[in-house]
């Protein structure tokens, strides 16, 4: 096997790409920051040649947006009330690594890309497997962590949940590929609905939500894949351009008493990153502004910060720190993403229910749960768009004439 690879494409970039996946498959109960650290390190042993590096020039509209963007961020630093901000440093430095890791996956042919495939989907198994033990056992939570110090750590396992249930579309896919007949579609239907339990019995309600919405969007875009893909990029848009706008139309119809404690904070966050927004609409507060805004308030006899660290919606936070500038920026990067993915002549129709249904889990994460600028997160970005990589197409068929 690896004298073929040997002879094919060399034996560098398929195994460190493979042993990238199972790292992460590894490490992902660390909090999800398993995630960003082997995208990290793996992308760089597995670094395309210069040849490939060089078909990057010129950037693609999608990544030179993005570019823009991370720079207008870096810039609004300077008028961040929150002096001790590193986001900047990791932004910069993050975002072309984890990009290395998914470029160097497209890079792959014949049995490296194979290779890769299996490694991929071995990885899937495992982190399901892993959390599947710990939902039955509690071992690692037990071992490592005892009373509150246990709970935070249970906290922080969702995270790498989260990540598992954005990806799951992609293990549909491949069960789809490499399991024939209803037998792969019963293996895809079985591992969402443990992924599923697993979330419930975190407490992971996004989690939830998002692997309904996967399963809604991964039957949809079966069909429809280009146009799934492209609602997919409008529906970003509008999660990150016009949530400010809408969202305090939906807050107005809950009953905030009623809900659970960690939903009522949330909205109390919301409504606070709202007012703010107001205050400096077009240019934003500046980056990390958020962990700035640790004024107490209290709910239900607790007393808690304004904002803790970030208002749990990417969409609020992009606005209430690098304000419509950013949010645009932002919002134009995703569009155009989708735009071009959606128009590849070779998107095949696995790989489009794939990439539209991780992208609408993801969304969901991003309405409900997590911030901006969590290296974790963004590094399941580039882990699930490495995934939905080995969905389609070889890169030869892409560049054949």
């Amino acid at each position: 096997m690896l004298a073929d690879l040997g002879d094919e494409q060399g034996w560098r970039r398929p195994l460190a790409v493979s042993f990238g996946f199972v790292f992460i498959a590894l490490f992902v109960l660390a909090s999800g920051l398993g995630i960003p650290l082997g995208l990290a390190i793996f992308g760089l042993l597995a670094l395309p040649t210069l040849p490939h590096l060089k078909q990057l020039v010129p950037l693609e509209y999608p990544l030179a947006i993005f570019l823009v963007f991370i720079a207008w961020a870096w810039a609004s630093a300077s008028w961040s009330p929150y002096v001790h901000s590193q986001q900047a440093w990791k932004m910069a430095l993050g975002a072309p690594l984890y990009g290395l890791f998914g470029y160097a996956v497209w890079t792959l042919r014949g049995r490296g890309r194979l290779l890769a495939l299996y490694a991929a989907l071995a990885s899937m198994l495992l982190i399901l497997a892993i959390y599947a033990i710990e939902a039955i056992t509690g071992f690692a939570s037990h071992l490592f962590a005892e009373g509150a110090e246990r709970e935070q750590m249970l906290r922080d396992m969702t995270r790498g949940i989260s990540a598992m249930i954005c990806a799951t579309p992609a293990a549909w896919a491949f069960l789809a590929m490499l399991i024939p007949g209803w037998r792969g579609v019963m293996a895809g239907v079985l591992y969402g609905v443990l992924a599923f339990v697993i979330a419930w019995h975190f407490g992971l309600e996004a989690g939830m939500l998002a692997i309904v919405v996967a399963a809604m969007v991964f039957g949809i875009a079966w069909i429809y894949p280009r146009s799934t893909i492209l609602a997919t990029g409008l529906a970003a848009v509008v999660l990150f351009l016009l949530t400010p706008m809408l969202m305090p139309f939906f807050l107005s119809l809950l009953d905030v008493d009623s809900l659970p404690l960690s939903w009522a904070i949330r909205v109390e966050n919301w409504e606070f990153a709202i007012e703010r927004i107001i205050d400096k609409p077009l240019f934003g507060w500046g980056l990390d502004a958020s962990r700035s805004f640790t004024e107490p308030y209290q709910i239900r006899g607790n007393v808690l910060p304004n904002i803790s660290v970030h208002p749990h919606n990417v969409g609020l936070q992009l606005w209430l720190e690098t304000g419509l500038i950013g949010a645009l920026l932002f919002a134009a990067s995703a569009l155009a993403l989708a735009m071009r993915v959606s128009s590849a002549w070779n998107l095949s129709r696995s790989q489009g229910a794939a990439i539209a249904a991780c992208v609408g889990a993801y969304l969901t994460f991003c309405t409900l749960t997590y911030g901006a600028w969590q290296e974790w997160f963004w590094g399941c970005a580039a882990w699930i768009g490495a995934l939905c990589i080995l969905v389609g197409p070889a890169p030869e068929r892409v560049t054949q004439k």
